[in-house]
């Protein structure tokens, strides 16, 4: 094990004479979410403007009511599954440690996401936009993983990314490749 500095002080006050967040991390972990950068931002250059055929497996709900209930739960289900996260930190023994690794999970997550749709510029399934790849609601879901009990993340995770794609927001490889981001970033533990 070694320890890698993160500059991160959301939590921490002005004064705070140590301003870096200090991630216990074994090699394999750091390897991981470096990789999962790479990955992503190798995907966001190859994703097609149009969902591939694997992507069509799961249609949209027919009717705008259906897809705006699907985008709205879809809202819940990750806010739910970061909150449990939150709150698992916040109960724990190292509360400020716990909470300044959970800020840094979802910084990262929010930060690849961000970088792969700037790159990307892939149209949504409904096309409302060109922010489809990869899905952050997903990747937001799945970093949660490592906090509460894996019988509620898990379910949770899974629905929004099936809520996603049934609201017509993101095409099934976009959920898929948040899910796996996710699932990496989970790991900064």
């Amino acid at each position: 094990m070694h320890v890698v500095k993160l500059p991160f002080n959301i939590l921490k006050g002005k004064d705070d004479p140590s301003p870096m967040l200090k991630v216990k991390s074994t090699g394999k972990t750091v390897f991981r979410v470096l990789a999962s950068i790479f990955v992503a931002v190798s995907l966001a250059r190859s994703a097609s403007a149009q969902g591939t055929s694997f992507d069509r497996l799961t249609p949209a709900f027919p009717t705008a009511g259906e897809r705006t209930a699907a985008d709205v739960a879809s809202w819940v289900t990750v806010g739910t599954a970061v909150a449990l996260d939150l709150r698992a930190a916040w109960r724990s023994g190292d509360r400020k440690h716990q909470l300044h690794l959970a800020g840094a999970r979802i910084f990262a997550t929010w930060t690849l996401a961000s970088l792969a749709k700037g790159l990307a510029h892939r149209e949504r399934p409904d096309g409302s936009n060109n922010l489809s790849f990869y899905s952050m609601h997903t990747a937001m879901a799945f970093q949660t993983l490592g906090g509460p009990r894996v019988s509620v993340a898990l379910p949770l995770s899974v629905g929004t990314g099936g809520l996603r794609v049934a609201a017509g927001k993101h095409w099934l490889t976009d959920v898929l490749v948040g899910a796996g981001v996710g699932a990496l970033t989970s790991r900064i533990r």
